[in-house]
């Protein structure tokens, strides 16, 4: 399989949940009150949580293996049952206190019920993992589209019965049993029927690493919030947690599509080809997702105060000057998202874990030195953070791949320079014709959409001609052909 194959079916998976997501919302928001959705926040809180450890990384070990005992696979997938149902076991006897400190009494049954998707989920993690490890992307989509749009029509109909918060219950449990019975009629695999323990001390150090890398990140990622709503208040979080999604939804589902492609792709290249073969891979990879990541965070930094004012309304205002810091500091991390994989496809767990800890320690300490200038110091000081996190990560990956900086260049540089001069084109012939001054109402809609339909305009065109093999490899994505890239 190649690349942009993997590529293209993991974002046709990952489309068709945005759409899930976008129709759950648009649909369910006019039959469930703000209370249902407040409940299943709540909830969330702890099913979030709760998520890191439902493989402890198993998944991952087995798709990086050079070869697989039935021994192996039958552990993982026992060990994920076990998992499975002592985080159901937790949640459920923990939903009392839960409801207790919100003094929401019906927390308890949504908490149990929500339990219940953890040992579905888990009986079908092994299953998935082996299809990956064959690249078969085109199956896994099949099978979480299927998921997603029977659990959306679950919960429309719930919703429309009158089940309240237990409608949005009924979407997590039905996306996750749908989806596990498919992935089991789909794989060919079969665990023993007795539990099996024996294969486990293969990978436990691989796999430990993974769980807690997870566990260090997720406290990271949450550290900016935590800080700026106990220092400068809710409201500002508010604006802060508005201009931080816009960056990071793009940047997050193109960076976990093609990382979530590539990983069985390198792994195959380090086993097969070697060091050489798989700096390739890793590569092109990289080459994939700033086509994608550098556009989009150009055209935010460039359009950042009439997309603002357009898509948010005026009491968004400040957001903007967040977004100036964070657009840079979200393609940054679009290049980082795939040194996971590199470490992992070699092995390197405990490496990858090594420079988890240095990137998190980073990014908290820059969060507690920035909150003392306000919000815009603290967004400042994270894309510091980011740029030292992105050189001491980067060299590693580099050095484990045996490659330069050089290749690294050439692999993501014309985009940058593609998307940097498309802003700049359309930034300042837009300011040319219109001044400075931003347009309001259905005017200012208008032409928030030709900025950026111009801007992807110039951009496609830049890089036909700065890149023209690019160019060629991207559209062999939609045609299943791969054209060698650059």
């Amino acid at each position: 399989m190649s690349i942009l194959h993997n590529i293209k079916w993991a974002a046709f998976s990952q489309l068709a949940r945005i759409g899930s997501q976008i129709a759950s919302v648009t649909l369910l928001a006019r039959l469930l009150s703000p209370s249902d959705y407040g409940l299943l926040a709540i909830a969330a809180i702890f099913t979030n949580f709760a998520m890191l450890f439902r493989d402890f990384g198993t998944g991952s070990a087995l798709i990086q293996r050079q070869t697989l005992t039935e021994g192996l696979k039958a552990s993982v997938f026992w060990l994920n049952m076990a998992l499975g149902g002592l985080i159901c076991l937790t949640l459920m006897a923990a939903s009392p206190a839960v409801a207790h400190f919100y003094d929401a009494p019906t927390l308890v049954p949504v908490l149990c019920l929500m339990a219940l998707s953890f040992p579905v989920a888990c009986s079908s993690i092994v299953h998935q993992s082996l299809l990956e490890r064959a690249s078969q992307f085109k199956r896994i989509a099949a099978v979480e589209s299927v998921a997603v749009v029977l659990a959306l029509l679950a919960a429309v109909g719930a919703a429309l019965a009158g089940w309240g918060v237990y409608a949005l219950v009924a979407q997590t449990l039905v996306a996750a049993t749908v989806q596990g019975a498919m992935l089991w009629a789909m794989s060919d695999w079969r665990p023993a029927p007795r539990p099996r323990w024996d294969g486990l001390r293969e990978i436990s150090g691989y796999s430990g690493n993974v769980s807690a890398f997870q566990f260090v990140n997720y406290f990271a990622r949450n550290a900016d919030s935590f800080i700026i709503g106990k220092v400068l208040g809710s409201a500002v979080l508010g604006l802060y947690s508005v201009a931080y999604r816009l960056m990071l939804f793009p940047v997050q589902n193109i960076s976990h599509v093609v990382a979530r492609a590539v990983f069985p792709l390198l792994t195959q290249a380090h086993q097969q080809g070697g060091r050489a073969q798989m700096a390739e891979v890793y590569l092109r990879s990289l080459g994939v997702i700033t086509f994608g990541t550098a556009p989009v965070m150009a055209a935010l930094w460039f359009f950042r105060e009439p997309t603002v004012a357009v898509v948010f309304g005026a009491k968004w205002a400040g957001a903007e000057v967040l977004l100036a810091w964070l657009a840079p500091t979200g393609f940054i991390q679009s290049v980082l998202s795939t040194s996971g994989s590199a470490f992992l496809a070699t092995g390197q767990a405990g490496l990858m874990l090594r420079y988890g800890v240095i990137g998190s320690v980073l990014q908290v300490a820059s969060f507690a030195a920035g909150i003392h200038f306000g919000v815009v110091g603290l967004t400042q000081a994270y894309l510091i953070a980011t740029v030292l996190n992105l050189l001491l990560t980067m060299a590693a990956v580099l050095r484990l791949l045996e490659t330069g900086p050089a290749p690294l260049l050439r692999a993501i540089g014309y985009q940058v320079l593609a998307a940097l001069a498309a802003g700049v084109l359309v930034w300042g012939g837009d300011r040319w014709i219109f001044g400075h001054a931003a347009a309001v109402g259905r005017t200012g809609l208008w032409r928030l959409a030709a900025q950026y339909a111009l801007f992807a305009a110039c951009y496609l065109g830049l890089m036909a001609v700065l890149a023209p093999q690019k160019m060629a490899s991207v559209k062999a994505m939609f045609r299943g052909k791969l054209s060698r890239a650059s």
